[in-house]
This record gives structure tokens, C-alpha cells and sequence, in this order.
């Protein structure tokens, strides 16, 4: 029997975007995400990347990869060389660069996402969970993509290791203008990072707009099976009992603010009186 992982689905990433992608297990995020980069091709309608339909005959798929980085969910996936530095220099020397430029690459790469110098000749295979996702990721910039796509990159790591990878990806992002996509199963963490939200439910794109607005609908998303930041719940709270914050706040510094605000403004009415 047949099933439709994707349908009616249509959106335009921005440059310089932070697009965060949620949805419940088996929604379609993961088959959605390697349409991007051509690893999978529709049935029907087309991808776009500068305009260009990457499944045209003769369009450089090749090069379109090393334009949209995909790093899977499990690292270990893409570690496969006996060292870190020959790990992340794979895929530059795959592009047809020389061993000093492709070395070059990966020691910024790997610079960029806080791998240890005197790590770079340890087997990819002997280090921690948070340090093989930061050298997958270094695997991918050492081509020098312009769009990143994250399959929930901090998947099993502990709350240190998973701000991390998180504020590592989104300096990535605001230093160097970097496109990214992330999938994630925290509404905290794409509150905080995204300029934008991808909602799939079914296989179907439910919104695409930014997180405040997406989760005033989270009502919607728990029939969906997902929730909203604890602090979108907290507005709903404070609203009830007269607080009147803004119900799209969805962050803690946005909580802090609306908070203090209301109070700062009580005080300012009861001295006038």
C-alpha cells in the first residue's frame, strides 16, 4: 500500500535565515530536509536553490551538497577515517581540492565548532557524543556550504552538551550569515534560536511563520502531538490571573521583560494616585 510522505508542501528559506522544523515522529521533517539537498527527488513539484530547479537535467547535484550541507541525526554515520583532521579533509579532497587546501579547511571548520587542536589525530570513533556531532558538523562546513540543515543534531547529549552544540550552530549562523535548518523536538530551543518555525504534521506543512506566532496556535500543535515553550504556557497562566504579558512571549528574557514591565508599570499607576 502506497504513502504519501509529502504533500502540498511549499515554502521559501530566505538567505541568512534560522528556520527551525518541528513535527511529531513519522510528520515527514527528515524526508523533507533531504529533498534539499537532492538526496531524495519528488514524485511531483519542484526544488528550487538560487532560483534553479536542482532536478533539471544537467543541474551539478554534486555541487549543490557542497552549497547544502545535510548533517545527519547520528554522527556516526558520517565519521568513517581512522583520524579527526583526515575525517573532515574527506570532504574537500572529494571536491577536487589539494591536501594543504583541503587541511586548511578543516582546521577552520573544526576551529569554527570548538574541536581541541590536540585532538585532530584521535580516532572520530574514540571521543564523546557532543564531540563527534561537532566534527560531523566541522565535515560539513569544511565545504563551505551556505545553507546548514541539522537533523536534530543534539539528540541524546546531556543539557551541557546540548546548549553546546545549540550555541555553536547559532554563532555559525550570525557570524558568518549562514542559512540554517534545524530539525528539533524542543519548542524551548527553537523558540530561542529561530527566526522562523516549519510546523509538518501528516506529511503536510501546517505553518511557516515566526515562533510567536506559531505557538499563539498551541492549542493546534497539542492535537498535533506537540507542545509549546513552558513560558508560552506561563503567559497563558499569568493572563488568567490578570498578568496581562504578552501572550506571544515564548522565551525566558522575554518573560523576564513583559514581567517586569507589568510591575514597573503598577508601580508608576499606584505612585500617580
Amino acid at each position: 500500500m502506497e504513502s504519501c510522505a509529502l504533500k502540498d508542501v511549499s515554502f521559501e528559506v530566505e538567505d541568512g535565515l534560522f528556520v527551525g522544523l518541528i513535527g511529531h515522529t513519522g510528520s515527514g521533517k527528515s524526508t523533507l530536509i533531504q529533498h534539499l539537498n537532492g538526496l531524495m527527488k519528488p514524485t511531483s513539484g519542484t526544488v528550487y536553490f538560487d532560483e534553479e530547479d536542482i532536478f533539471a537535467p544537467g543541474y551539478d547535484l554534486k555541487g549543490l551538497r557542497s552549497r547544502v550541507g545535510l548533517v545527519f541525526q547520528y554522527p556516526e554515520y558520517q565519521l568513517f577515517e581512522q583520524d579527526i583532521i583526515t575525517d573532515v579533509k574527506f570532504g574537500p579532497k572529494n571536491m577536487g581540492l589539494k591536501d594543504d587546501e583541503a587541511s586548511g579547511r578543516a582546521e577552520e571548520a573544526l576551529r569554527l565548532v570548538g574541536v581541541d587542536p590536540r585532538l585532530y589525530k584521535r580516532s572520530p570513533f574514540e571521543i564523546s557524543g557532543g564531540q563527534k556531532r561537532r566534527v560531523a558538523i566541522a565535515g560539513v562546513l569544511a565545504m563551505g556550504p551556505r545553507v546548514l540543515i541539522l537533523d536534530e543534531p543534539t539528540a541524546g547529549l546531556d543539557p551541557k552538551g546540548r546548549d553546546e552544540i545549540l550555541d555553536c550552530i547559532d554563532a555559525l549562523h550570525t557570524e558568518k550569515g549562514m542559512t540554517v535548518i534545524l530539525v528539533s523536538h524542543s519548542m524551548d530551543d527553537v523558540a530561542r534560536y529561530a527566526d522562523r518555525l516549519l510546523v509538518m504534521d501528516k506529511s503536510r506543512l501546517c505553518y511557516y511563520d515566526t515562533p510567536k506566532e506559531v505557538f499563539t496556535h498551541y492549542k493546534e500543535l497539542e492535537r498535533m502531538g506537540l507542545s509549546a515553550p513552558q513560558i508560552t504556557y506561563l503567559a497563558a497562566d499569568l493572563r488568567r490571573a490578570g498578568i496581562m504579558v504578552d501572550e506571544r512571549m515564548s522565551t525566558i528574557e522575554e518573560a523576564k521583560a513583559e514581567i517586569l514591565g507589568f510591575f514597573h508599570d503598577k508601580d508608576k499607576d499606584h505612585n500617580s494616585i
